[in-house]
């Protein structure tokens, strides 16, 4: 699941923190200094704010993480990411964040990872066209039911350079079982002209689709 390109100024959706060295958590219990950077600021902390959980689970674990979360219990989660020095533009681009347009890149990179995931070999190889065909339609596919629940930013310095760096995050959460209706369409709706090899594989891959999705 991993990548999402938003803007000119998105970067990678999927970012692990540097957890080497012994990470160490402020009084919010989250982890507030790696080996890599320091939190200097972050949303809300002028008034006693801490650092949501989801947040600190994203970066040091990944979305799977998020998703065990208890109030996301039955969503699938998905976070668009954007790093830059100038908050008020970091502000603009969660303002001008289009659930509609970007969902059907953030479940496309996600199908895709997918099966790469459950390929034997390239996945060009285990399914053939098909493969290709679905993470293309799921690109252009519109997904209703998803929705703007949260978003957070935090100011990090980065040893290495000194340098500060606002990191923004927007999240979005959708029911499973609506999820999964729309994937399924495209799944069952896109041609293919597999070998019977290839078919099996696509058989199966269908089969066990959304575990660990």
């Amino acid at each position: 699941m991993k990548k999402l390109m938003l803007a000119a100024l998105t970067v990678p959706i999927l970012f692990f923190a540097a957890c080497a060295g012994g990470p160490k958590a402020g009084k919010s219990g989250v982890v507030e200094e790696t080996t890599e950077y320091v939190v200097v600021n972050h949303k809300g902390k002028d008034f006693g704010g801490v650092i949501p959980e989801w947040v600190t689970r994203y970066e040091t674990e990944d979305i799977h993480s998020v998703e065990a979360l208890s109030q996301y219990a039955e969503k699938y989660i998905f976070i668009g990411r954007n790093v830059g020095k100038n908050l008020t533009a970091l502000q603009q681009w969660t303002r001008n964040f289009s659930v509609a347009q970007e969902m059907s890149q953030m479940v496309s990179q996600r199908v895709d990872a997918k099966f790469k995931g459950a390929a034997v070999g390239s996945p060009e190889t285990a399914y053939g066209s098909y493969y290709q065909n679905v993470v293309a339609n799921v690109s252009k596919a519109e997904f209703s039911g998803a929705r703007q629940t949260a978003d957070y930013w935090i100011l990090r310095r980065y040893k290495t350079d000194n340098r500060e760096e606002y990191t923004y995050y927007v999240l979005v959460e959708i029911d499973k079982k609506v999820m999964e209706r729309q994937i399924n369409e495209v799944l069952n709706g896109t041609p293919a002209d597999p070998t019977p090899e290839q078919q099996t594989a696509i058989d199966l891959v269908k089969q066990s689709f959304y575990e660990g999705f």
